[in-house]
């Protein structure tokens, strides 16, 4: 039952970064730029994770949470720009970077909910 927690846990974890760069690109439009958008997502991803977590785990872990899933945002925020929308793309990438976290060493240290957004041009 746990494995089965910790697993959703990190699906909802990966969807949400990556709808909060979907997020981001729908605010900002054609006005935002990927260099901005970076360190933006990287504040609101840190803010996040150091309220939920930041007496819990050591800041090395935490940090590298805030890489990870900043460069989940940022596939979130650039797509749009560069591929028409796809659901079943978005599904596949999500699928993709879920299994990938799962054969490596990284530990999830997020429990959040997600928002579905779908992004438009």
């Amino acid at each position: 039952m746990q494995e089965n927690i910790q697993a959703q846990d990190l699906k909802q974890s990966i969807v949400m970064a990556f709808n909060l760069g979907v997020w981001l690109k729908q605010q900002k439009g054609q006005t935002g730029n990927v260099s901005e958008a970076a360190k933006e997502l990287k504040d609101m991803i840190y803010w996040n994770l150091n309220k939920q977590y930041g007496e819990t785990y050591p800041a090395d872990l935490l940090n590298t949470n805030v890489e990870y899933f900043l460069q989940i945002a940022l596939l979130g925020y650039i797509l749009p720009e560069v591929c028409l929308p796809d659901e079943e793309l978005k599904s596949r990438l999500l699928a993709l970077i879920e299994a990938k976290a799962r054969g490596g060493a990284f530990q999830p240290a997020v429990e959040e909910q997600t928002t579905e957004i779908t992004f438009h041009n």
